[in-house]
């Protein structure tokens, strides 16, 4: 089988280079034909997505969310290859939701004797996403990075971010509209096709990402004491269970405010308010283990 392997060697502390290159001399020895390709530069892994034909077969991305992301939306129908993950970023946050392996001889595993996986994809105007857009705190933060970051971000990396944006914060005020029909009013928006946020918290902890709607959280108070209170219920996967959050489920969300605010997508900058995110339900396929029950450990 053909597999093109599409790398991030920024991810995992340079730490995917090595891994890409065990996966391939598995993935070898076991007789499949493999291309691999690392990126150099921001747009890379997009661009070679953008070449891959349907008869490349299997695309393997090596590297974070992001990388995910990019790989996802550089190709010109993510719905025709399958897609395996070898997670090698900050928070793997797909990959700990599919309880995918992060070993290169558990991704051959996978590549070999998994099964596909079709996920709900997101779209936030024209850009695809398979874990979240968000409004609010943590989007004003993701766009502080992208103006002043400079090189890996790293774990400890989003402290200095915050710490600027918390200078200057002003709870903003968001309306979302859901399916055309309800509007609701709040400080922070998380529209989620999965649980796992950042890694570590859970703020849709009831969604799935593939059952084919998305699941929204408005939260009605920005200021810090609130957020952090959120967090706390994050932590514990109980966001849900907040009485004053207005958790919905939908597949046509409207964010909008009176100023801009800060849009994010899969962890990265995105724009401002107002935007606008459909579902695509059952577009990318992904392999997972062929046991729903597998688990797996992920860099912190």
């Amino acid at each position: 089988m053909k597999i093109t392997v599409i790398g991030n060697p920024v991810s995992g502390g340079g730490k995917t280079k090595i891994q890409v290159e065990k996966l391939a001399q598995v993935l070898r020895h076991q007789g499949h034909l493999v291309e691999i390709f690392f990126t150099q530069a921001a747009g890379d892994a997009g661009g070679r997505a953008s070449r891959i034909e349907p008869e490349s077969g299997i695309v393997v991305v090596a590297g974070g969310d992001g990388t995910l992301n990019e790989v996802l939306n550089g190709m010109t129908d993510p719905s025709r290859n399958p897609i395996a993950l070898l997670p090698t970023g900050n928070a793997n946050v797909l990959a700990r939701e599919l309880g995918l392996p992060c070993t290169p001889e558990g991704v051959a595993e996978v590549i070999d004797r998994g099964i596909v996986r079709r996920l709900d994809m997101g779209l936030l105007g024209e850009r695809r996403f398979l874990l979240l857009v968000s409004s609010g705190f943590d989007a004003m933060v993701t766009e502080n990075i992208q103006r002043t970051r400079s090189g890996p971000l790293g774990s400890w990396g989003y402290l200095l971010p915050i710490l600027r944006v918390l200078t200057s914060y002003r709870a903003p005020k968001l309306k979302v509209t859901v399916d055309g029909q309800e509007v609701l009013k709040g400080a922070f928006v998380v529209v989620s096709n999965v649980r796992n946020y950042g890694g570590i918290f859970k703020i849709a902890d009831q969604a799935c990402c593939d059952s084919g709607r998305l699941d929204i959280c408005v939260f009605p108070r920005g200021s810090i004491p609130a957020l952090f209170r959120y967090a706390l219920y994050a932590l514990r996967g109980r966001v849900s269970t907040l009485a004053e959050v207005a958790y919905r489920t939908g597949r046509t969300i409207r964010i909008e405010s009176d100023q801009p605010v800060a849009v994010e997508v899969d962890g990265d900058y995105f724009g401002t308010t107002p935007v606008v995110i459909k579902l695509q339900p059952a577009s990318v396929p992904i392999l997972v283990p062929e046991s729903p029950n597998v688990q797996a450990q992920h860099p912190s």
